[in-house]
């Protein structure tokens, strides 16, 4: 586990340049394996700055295609591999234009907003006063609550009632136009 870690710290330490921790270096001074790697990777990049020229010279010129006069007058541009990145611009410097565009639109839509929806007014006293006489109707109803639950009850039995003789009615006219016979139960007697 400790091989592991050194060997990716090694690593780190040459991508970022960045000096190894003192464990580390311990550690690479006992291990032979991790030493090797140490020293593998510190002398990678000047080996492969010395093999680029001959790795190159046996790169292969391919042609283009073009005519011969034309192809040997053809120059390509040289790349720089470690070119400096340029700074990002803020987002607002990008597009002014659209972005003050969308702001603009932004405020004119909060102003049509608050200006054009109708408020709701404020209840003026008298309005207060019927609401509050609204509210005492509804608190002094325990007084006279088992009637209106009676008469809620008895109109309830009306209704079925009402309902279990329009079903009996419409049995009998079915049993009469279709010949069938439909037995009944006997009928509840009232309360």
């Amino acid at each position: 586990m400790l091989c592991t870690l050194s060997r990716w710290m090694i690593s780190r330490s040459e991508d970022t340049g960045k000096k190894l921790p003192r464990i580390v270096g311990r550690h690479v001074r006992r291990c032979g394996a991790c030493g090797d790697q140490a020293r593998s990777s510190a002398s990678l990049s000047s080996r492969l700055r010395a093999e680029r020229s001959a790795w190159l010279a046996k790169v292969p010129d391919f042609p283009l295609g073009l005519e011969p006069e034309k192809e040997a007058s053809v120059s390509w541009p040289r790349v720089s591999v470690a070119a400096p990145a340029k700074p990002r611009r803020p987002w607002l410097a990008l597009r002014p234009v659209p972005v003050a565009a969308s702001l603009i639109v932004l405020a004119a839509a909060g102003l049509v907003l608050f200006r054009v929806i109708p408020r709701e007014p404020v209840p003026s006293a008298a309005d207060r006063v019927a609401a509050r006489a609204a509210i005492k109707t509804l608190t002094s109803a325990p007084d006279e609550l088992p009637g209106v639950i009676g008469e809620a009850a008895s109109s309830l039995d009306k209704e079925r009632q009402i309902l279990e003789r329009s079903v009996v009615s419409a049995v009998d006219y079915l049993q009469d136009r279709l010949n069938i016979k439909i037995e009944r139960k006997a009928t509840p007697k009232s309360l």
